[in-house]
C-alpha cells in the first residue's frame, strides 16, 4: 500500500516537471519571436505643394484655431497626417501646423491640371481687359482655392468659358475668374448685326469671292485691340485646328440664318454684343458651339441657336479640309 502510495507521487511529480518543462520551453520561444519581429516600416512621407497666394497652418484642424505659420503659393510642405478634410504639414522650417486639403495638390494632380492647360491654350484666345478687381481662382468656382487676383484694366486672354468663370492665361497656367469682371473684346472676329425693327443682317459688303461678307459696323463700336494671336498652328487631338495655318483658306459661310431678336430681351431693352465659338466641319457643318460672351434675357441662346443652323464652304489646308474654329460675334441693336 504504501509503495503504490509512492509511485503514484512520483508520477504525479513527473508530470508536473513535465509541464513546468514545456511551460518555460513555449514562454522561452514567445520571448525569443517577440524580440526578432520587425518592427512596423515608418509612414513614408508625402510632398504637397501649395495652390492659394497663402496658407495658413494652425495649431488645431479648425479653420477657427490659431495660425503657426503661413506658407506661400508652390512652397513644399510635408505630410506628417491625413484626416481627410485636413491634413498636418511640415513647412522647410520644421514648423508643423494644420492645413485644408483641398488647398494642396500632389505631383500626380499638378500634372493633370498642367495638361488642362495644354490643352486649353490650343483654343483660339479672345481679348479682354479686367473692368475691376477680380480674385483669380485655381477651378471655375468660389469655392476653388484662391491662387492670385488682377487689378482693373488689365489685359487677360480668355480661351473658354466654364459656366459663370472664363479661363485665362496667367503666369503659365490656367486660372479663373468671374466672366461678370471682364469685357470681351470681339475684335478680328466675324460680325453679324440684328436689330429690334429687321429680322434681316444690316447691309452687307460682296469681296472678291462673290460670297457676302458681314459689314464693320460694329468693329467701329470696339477698342482698338488687335486679335489675339494662336500660340500654336497645329491641330489637338481631335484633329481640330485652332486656327487656319499660313497658306490655308478660311471658312466661308454659304447658307446664314439670323438670329431673332427676343421679345423679353426688346421689351427690357436689352443691346449688346455675344461672343459665339464653334467647330466648323470638314463637310461644311458646325457643332460644338458654345456662347462665350453671354447677354440675358434670351440673347445668347437665340445667337447660338441661329449659328448652329449655318453653312460653310470648309477651310483648307495643303489642297484638303480641315476642321477648325470658328468665331462670331452676334450684335443686337434696339431702333
Amino acid at each position: 500500500m504504501t509503495q503504490n502510495t509512492s509511485t503514484k507521487a512520483n508520477r504525479g511529480l513527473f508530470v508536473v516537471i513535465f509541464l513546468g518543462v514545456i511551460f518555460f520551453a513555449l514562454l522561452a520561444l514567445l520571448l525569443f519571436t517577440t524580440g526578432k519581429r520587425k518592427p512596423a516600416p515608418p509612414a513614408v512621407s508625402e510632398s504637397l505643394s501649395v495652390l492659394p497666394l497663402r496658407l495658413r497652418l494652425r495649431t488645431e484642424p479648425n479653420a477657427k484655431a490659431p495660425v503657426v505659420a503661413t506658407a506661400t503659393a508652390a512652397e513644399k510642405l510635408i505630410v506628417l497626417e491625413d484626416r481627410g478634410a485636413w491634413v498636418r504639414v511640415q513647412d522647410s522650417e520644421g514648423l508643423t501646423g494644420w492645413a485644408e486639403r483641398n488647398s494642396l495638390e500632389r505631383t500626380s494632380e499638378r500634372e493633370r491640371r498642367l495638361a488642362r492647360y495644354e490643352r486649353i491654350r490650343k483654343l483660339p484666345a479672345l481679348a479682354g481687359i479686367v473692368s475691376s478687381r477680380a480674385v483669380l481662382y485655381a477651378g471655375p468656382g468660389i469655392f476653388y482655392p484662391i491662387i492670385g487676383e488682377l487689378p482693373a484694366d488689365t489685359q487677360v486672354r480668355l480661351y473658354t468659358r466654364d459656366h459663370d468663370f472664363f479661363a485665362i492665361d496667367h503666369d503659365n497656367q490656367i486660372a479663373y475668374l468671374d466672366v461678370d469682371a471682364v469685357d470681351v473684346s470681339s475684335a478680328g472676329t466675324k460680325q453679324v448685326e440684328v436689330r429690334t425693327d429687321d429680322t434681316t443682317t444690316a447691309p452687307t459688303d460682296t469681296t472678291a469671292t462673290g460670297l457676302p461678307q458681314p459689314t464693320e459696323t460694329a468693329i467701329a463700336a470696339e477698342p482698338p485691340t488687335a486679335p489675339v494671336p494662336v500660340a500654336e498652328a497645329t491641330a489637338d487631338r481631335g484633329g481640330v485646328y485652332p486656327a487656319v495655318p499660313p497658306g490655308g483658306t478660311q471658312p466661308e459661310e454659304v447658307d446664314r440664318v439670323v438670329p431673332q431678336y427676343p421679345s423679353m430681351a426688346r421689351r427690357a431693352g436689352v443691346a449688346g454684343s455675344v461672343v459665339i465659338r464653334g467647330i466648323v466641319r470638314r463637310d461644311g457643318t458646325i457643332d460644338d458651339v458654345e456662347v462665350i460672351k453671354d447677354l440675358p434675357y434670351g440673347l445668347g441662346d437665340a445667337a447660338r441657336d441661329a449659328v448652329r443652323r449655318w453653312r460653310f464652304r470648309p477651310a483648307t489646308f495643303r489642297g484638303e479640309p480641315i476642321d477648325v474654329y470658328y468665331t462670331v460675334t452676334v450684335n443686337f441693336r434696339l431702333q
